[in-house]
C-alpha cells in the first residue's frame, strides 16, 4: 500500500484535503492517506473546529512546532517534520497550494528523496515580493507530480522548463469543497447572527502582507469603506494580522456603525454562507477569487496581479489595482448591477479530488 502524507497547515490547506481524503475514501485498499497537522494555523481553536466541521479526521500526526513568524517557522516546521519521516517514511509527500508549511515539508521530502506532489501547480503572478509566489514556484522546483486547476497554469510550467509528462490537469480541488459543503452553508445562521440580509451588503476581506503593509493605501481605503456603507451594509471579515495590523494605525478608526461592521475569522460553513449571499466582495485573497467564481459572485481584487487568472477571463473576478477612486467607482457600478456573468471551467464541477485519487492508485 502507496503512503502518501497530506500536508495541512492553513485554513485553506484543511478545506482542500478534506475534499481529497473523501476521494481517496474510494481507494482505501491501495492508498493510505496521512493527514499531517504542522500546527502553523494562526488560531488553534478555528483550527479545530474547522477539523469538526469538515470532518478532517483523523489526524496522523500533529507536528510539534514554535509559532514563531516568517523564516523562524519555516525552519521549525522543517525540523519536526524531518523528525516524522525518520519515524516513519513515506512514499509520497503531497502539498495544497503555497503555504510555508507546504514549502518547509517540500523541501525535507526533496532531501529525502522522497516525491513531492503539488496540488495546485503552476500558479504564477510574476509579481517576485510576494512569498506565496516565491513559495509556489520552489515547490514546483522539487515536485515530481504537479497537478495543475486548469490548462492556464500549464503554459507558465512548461515555459520554465517542466518536463509535460510531470503536469497533470486534473481540476480545482477547491470547487470540490464549494460543492461538498454548500448544502451545509445553507443551514447556516451566519445572516441572522450579523443582521445581514440576502444581496444587501458588502463582505470584504484583506489579508496579504503586499496590501497590508500599504499604509497609505489601506487608511486611504478604510476611509472608503465608511463612506460607502451610507450607502449599503459592509461586513468586514479580519484576519487577527489584519485587525492587529489596523489597531496599531491611529489614522484608521475601527469605530463600527450600525451599516459598518467588522467580524472575526468564520469557520467554512458560515464563510460560504456569507460569500454566496452577498452583492460583492471585495478581497486580496487567492481562494475567494476561485469560491466567488464557482458561486457565480460579483468579485473584485486589490491589487494588479492574480495568480488566478483563469477567474478573470472565464469568471466573475476583477482586478481592481489601488487607485481608491476607482475602487469605488467599480464597487458602486456592481451595486447598480453592472456585473460579469461567468462561464463554465473545465475541471471545476467538483470530481478533481477523485481524479487525484484514481491518477494515484494507477501508479505502480
Amino acid at each position: 500500500m502507496k503512503k502518501i502524507d497530506i500536508i495541512v497547515g492553513v485554513r485553506p490547506d484543511f478545506i482542500r484535503a478534506a475534499a481529497l481524503s473523501t476521494a481517496f475514501k474510494d481507494f482505501e485498499d491501495k492508498l493510505d492517506l496521512r493527514i499531517i497537522h504542522t500546527g502553523q494555523h494562526y488560531d488553534p481553536e478555528l483550527s479545530q473546529d474547522l477539523i469538526e466541521q469538515l470532518n478532517l479526521a483523523p489526524i496522523h500526526v500533529y507536528l510539534d512546532i514554535n509559532t514563531v513568524v516568517g523564516i523562524g517557522t519555516l525552519t521549525s516546521i522543517m525540523m519536526s517534520y524531518e523528525n516524522q519521516v525518520h519515524i516513519d517514511r513515506p512514499d509520497i509527500v503531497m502539498v495544497l497550494g503555497n503555504s510555508d508549511s507546504a514549502l518547509a515539508c517540500s523541501m525535507v521530502a526533496s532531501r529525502a528523496h522522497i516525491e513531492v506532489a503539488h496540488i495546485d501547480a503552476g500558479v504564477r503572478s510574476y509579481d517576485s515580493q510576494i512569498a506565496e509566489e516565491q513559495n509556489d514556484m520552489l515547490i514546483d522546483r522539487l515536485s515530481t507530480y504537479m497537478f495543475t486547476s486548469n490548462e492556464e497554469p500549464v503554459i507558465p510550467l512548461i515555459r520554465e522548463g517542466y518536463d509535460n509528462s510531470n503536469i497533470i490537469e486534473v481540476g480545482n480541488i477547491r470547487a470540490d469543497a464549494v460543492f461538498a459543503n454548500l448544502g451545509f452553508a445553507e443551514d447556516s445562521n451566519a445572516l441572522d447572527r450579523y443582521g445581514l440580509e440576502a444581496g444587501g451588503y458588502i463582505l470584504m476581506t484583506l489579508h496579504h502582507d503586499h496590501v497590508l503593509n500599504n499604509k497609505p493605501f489601506l487608511i486611504s481605503f478604510m476611509t472608503m469603506l465608511e463612506k460607502l456603507s451610507e450607502r449599503l451594509r459592509i461586513c468586514c471579515v479580519l484576519h487577527p494580522k489584519t485587525l492587529m495590523l489596523l489597531e496599531d494605525i491611529p489614522e484608521v478608526m475601527l469605530d463600527p456603525g450600525v451599516n459598518l461592521q467588522f467580524i472575526s475569522s468564520q469557520n467554512y460553513h458560515d464563510w460560504l454562507k456569507l460569500l454566496k449571499n452577498t452583492v460583492v466582495v471585495v478581497t486580496d485573497s487567492q481562494g475567494i477569487q476561485e469560491e466567488s467564481t464557482v458561486l457565480g459572485v460579483q468579485c473584485l481584487t486589490i491589487g494588479h496581479t492574480t495568480n488566478r487568472p483563469v477567474t478573470l477571463t472565464k469568471g466573475t473576478n476583477t482586478l481592481l489595482g489601488f487607485d481608491i477612486e476607482q475602487i469605488e467607482a467599480k464597487i458602486v457600478s456592481i451595486i447598480e448591477g453592472d456585473n460579469i456573468d461567468g462561464y463554465p471551467i473545465d475541471g471545476w464541477e467538483g470530481k478533481a479530488g477523485q481524479r487525484i485519487a484514481k491518477y494515484f492508485s494507477e501508479i505502480e
